[in-house]
């Protein structure tokens, strides 16, 4: 009788174990489905940020953002740019730091917003830091060591003619920006912006009046939504302004890919691929007349609330007509998708 009761005990005990490692697979399956499928698309706000760029309505990718809510951006970048063909001179040396704040809201499949930056420009701190980054991988310092460092100089001469010699700082406000989308549920919205010749011109501060249209798209590659991403693309249109106002095209097209992986239930890293047509012509310098192309790597951190929080650094593959160095970070807050 007690063997028959022993055999009874230790089954019951094994069913209980059983049980509760069904419910504890329950459980984690459970929270492994919530966080992937709220899981939102990879990729960062992030655009061209040189300062002969400014002027142009190209689009921060948003398929990882949220409806109704808010984001402030910082983009710390680096220019530095010596040229020289023919009858013309180039130099573009400073960092500019540019921050964004946005308000969106959504009703419905239907979502609009508004950012207005302040752009702070000056000679900077980080030459010494992004030669010391460019030798540690073997990339090219552009000539960066040949002139003075941490200096504010935009300097462009054309057969004998200063088109533009800015020196000094600045704070002030850059562009402001109305964007508007129709978002059906997996199916990509269609976006557009309205950009407001807000910024000086003359400074190099933005000043452009434009529009821009584009279809974007969120994705995931694995059904744990694991690796996610997102790829966008459209058209810009602007009236050219300021000292560049004769060299500026009025139609520019750009796109973009992003791509991350989840390396923990909310933590993800990841790059992103962002190009656009040549924003002017008429010039042989490389940064008058190359497509820009920027690549963007780094992390980003989902809060319990859903807030996320990035970090990134953007080097440019298409040197000259692109930032040679920036530092990209940003907080993005809002309701579920």
């Amino acid at each position: 009788m007690r063997g028959q009761w022993q055999r009874g005990a230790m089954a019951a005990g094994a069913g209980r174990a059983r049980c509760a490692r069904g419910a504890a697979l329950g459980v984690v399956l459970a929270l492994t489905s919530g966080a992937a499928a709220a899981r939102a698309p990879f990729g960062f706000a992030a655009f061209n940020q040189s300062a002969l760029a400014r002027h142009a309505p190209l689009p921060a990718p948003e398929a990882a953002t949220a409806g109704s809510g808010g984001r402030i951006t910082l983009d710390w970048t680096n220019d530095n740019v010596i040229e020289q063909s023919g009858g013309e001179t180039l130099r573009l040396d400073g960092e500019t730091l540019r921050i964004g704040v946005q308000q969106r809201w959504q009703r419905g499949d239907l979502r609009w917003g508004i950012e207005l930056p302040l752009l702070v420009t000056g000679g900077g701190v980080l030459d010494g830091s992004i030669e010391t980054w460019h030798h540690w991988f073997g990339l090219p310092n552009g000539g960066r060591e040949q002139v003075p460092r941490d200096e504010y100089v935009y300097r462009y001469v054309r057969d004998g003619q200063t088109v533009f010699d800015l020196g000094g700082s600045d704070a002030a406000l850059g562009d402001l920006r109305l964007s508007a989308a129709h978002c059906a549920a997996d199916a990509g919205c269609w976006r557009a912006l309205l950009q407001l010749p807000t910024g000086n011109a003359e400074r190099l501060l933005g000043g452009g009046l434009g529009l821009a249209g584009w279809y974007e798209r969120g994705f995931a590659l694995d059904a744990a939504a694991r690796w996610t991403g997102a790829l966008g693309g459209g058209l810009s249109a602007l009236r050219g302004d300021g000292p560049l106002e004769a060299a500026q095209r009025s139609v520019v097209p750009f796109g973009w890919v992003s791509l991350g992986y989840a390396l923990t239930p909310r933590v993800d890293a990841g790059v992103q691929l962002y190009g656009h047509g040549a924003l002017h012509d008429g010039s042989r310098l490389d940064a008058l007349r190359r497509p820009g192309g920027q690549v963007v790597f780094g992390l980003r951190y989902t809060a319990p609330g859903g807030a996320q929080w990035r970090i990134a650094l953007q080097e440019d593959p298409v040197t000259a007509s692109s930032p040679d160095f920036v530092i990209h970070w940003t907080l993005d807050w809002g309701a579920a998708r």
